[in-house]
């Protein structure tokens, strides 16, 4: 046995005359009708939603007292600043035109994307608000301003130190690789550099 609605031939649910999508629905009151009620207990076409005002349209309105057809549906309003084709949004004006929402934080002209700020005030998402730490650049190694050596381990920041030879090794292939690339030197271990922070010096 299939579903007693009008249109669906789904199998109707064991003990009653309507499928699992049905079941809970009204029928129309006007007798013999298999429509779905829309409002005050009637479906679309026998008045459950209203209908077009002009005369001899039987189609259900959209806005206001009219169908689609007749003008029910409502007209898109434009930016009134001259020239300017985009629809408008707050203020009878667009988005460019300041017809947008602005970023909550004084002082800040930016459009708001989301919770009333801008992308440069937006809240941090959840689970993201622990500080990333700093990155370790090369600089740090590098950098001949200082002058200091591999031998000079105490100047050194404390979680560079212990090194071993393979973390000297794998530090100056590093170092050395933008020289490489700029042609000073054909191999990690025939190139001669003046770093002394990217030269391992020291001796087992």
């Amino acid at each position: 046995m299939t579903c007693t609605f009008l249109g669906c031939d789904r199998p109707s649910v064991p003990g009653t005359a309507r499928c699992v999508s049905h079941k809970n629905k009204i029928k129309c009151s006007i007798d013999g009708c298999m429509n779905q009620v829309y409002a005050r207990y009637l479906c679309v076409r026998h008045g459950g939603k209203k209908q077009c005002q002009m005369l001899e349209c039987d189609a259900a309105v959209t806005r206001g007292s009219f169908c689609v057809e007749h003008g029910g549906s409502a007209a898109k309003r434009y930016c009134i600043e001259l020239g300017c084709d985009r629809q408008a949004h707050a203020r009878f004006r667009c988005v460019r035109h300041g017809g947008g929402r602005h970023c909550k934080v004084d002082g800040c002209n930016l459009h708001a994307r989301s919770s009333g700020a801008c992308h440069r005030h937006m809240p941090p998402r959840s689970g993201s608000t622990k500080a990333k730490p700093p990155r370790r650049t090369r600089a740090a190694f590098c950098s001949t301003d200082h002058g200091l050596s591999y031998d000079d381990v105490s100047a050194l920041p404390a979680w560079t130190t212990p090194l071993d030879g393979i973390d000297y090794s794998i530090l100056n292939l590093l170092c050395d690789a933008p020289k490489l690339l700029a042609g000073r030197g054909s191999s990690p271990r025939t190139a001669h550099y003046e770093s002394s922070y990217c030269r391992y010096s020291g001796e087992d």
